[in-house]
């Protein structure tokens, strides 16, 4: 995960949030909040979660130091509805179904090599999932596009 950071969820527990490079469930190449922490260490770069995943964790940032705007949605819609108050995440305003398609668009396109549609543009976000869902399901399957 790199890059990662630490957050405290309502229920006590804590978690981690970044941007996973490889990942077993996610397939990676995208931003991931993970089950909570079970075993943290820091300074050798590593940790493990409750669903037993095993994580090698790169720059350590805040969230406030998150580096894009698909990061700080990403946390918007992973994070802040675990959190004890949501406002304390980074600020999010707009259509959050719509946000959540861009970031999935985000990352097929990174997937596919491709750039990602515009954010405020739903025809195009919509036009660019429905045109590449099938080679993306593909790739994530292990076979290769045509």
């Amino acid at each position: 995960m790199d890059p990662w950071c630490l957050v405290q969820l309502a229920d006590g527990t804590e978690a981690l949030f970044g941007f996973a490079v490889e990942h077993a469930g996610t397939g990676g190449l995208s931003w991931v909040l993970s089950t909570s922490v079970v075993w943290l260490d820091v300074e050798a770069g590593r940790a493990r979660t409750l669903s037993g995943r095993r994580y090698t964790l790169g720059r350590r940032i805040t969230a406030i130091e998150l580096p894009t705007e698909e990061a700080r949605i990403a946390f918007a819609l992973l994070v802040s509805p675990h959190l004890e108050d949501p406002e304390t995440g980074p600020p999010f305003a707009g259509d959050a179904d719509l946000a959540a398609t861009w970031v999935a668009a985000c990352k097929m396109a990174r997937h596919l090599k491709m750039d990602a549609p515009p954010l405020h543009d739903p025809a195009a976000i919509r036009d660019f999932v429905t045109s590449n869902m099938e080679r993306y399901v593909m790739l994530r399957n292990g076979r290769r596009p045509s």
